[in-house]
């Protein structure tokens, strides 16, 4: 998952995974994932998603992105993934955002990123609200 992805789109160099698991699994995975890998943004966790990295010490970097098979959460990552495969207006616009903040510290481009993304994930979330 992530710019690994989608063809065309710039990555920085780490490895997006994407774990999908039962609404039963979900609290077992998230704890044995803790067992390996950092926690990562919590704040961003949600009762079917969960985010984990090995930043400080994968080479390439790795993150592993939780989710509940069929959630809001794991079918917005499907979305996400399939508007950028199918938009080459977007995925340029977004490969554009990530060269303009190319060596920004993590923590601007994490705000940075939210910003951008924020009215494409509403857009996404209200098509899905009609469909």
């Amino acid at each position: 998952m992530g710019a690994t992805a989608v063809p065309g789109a710039l990555t920085k160099g780490d490895v997006d995974l994407g774990v999908r698991v039962n609404k039963e699994g979900f609290l077992t995975s998230c704890v044995e994932l803790g067992c390996i890998y950092l926690v990562h943004q919590p704040e961003n966790w949600t009762p079917t998603y969960a985010s984990f990295t090995d930043s400080e010490t994968g080479d390439p970097p790795v993150g592993v992105q939780l989710v509940v098979r069929d959630s809001p959460d794991d079918l917005l990552f499907v979305a996400l993934r399939d508007l950028l495969r199918s938009d080459p207006g977007l995925l340029a616009t977004y490969n554009a955002f990530k060269r303009e903040h190319e060596g920004a510290s993590y923590e601007a481009y994490t705000e940075a990123k939210e910003r951008f993304w924020k009215p494409v994930l509403a857009r996404l979330r209200a098509q899905r609200a009609h469909s």
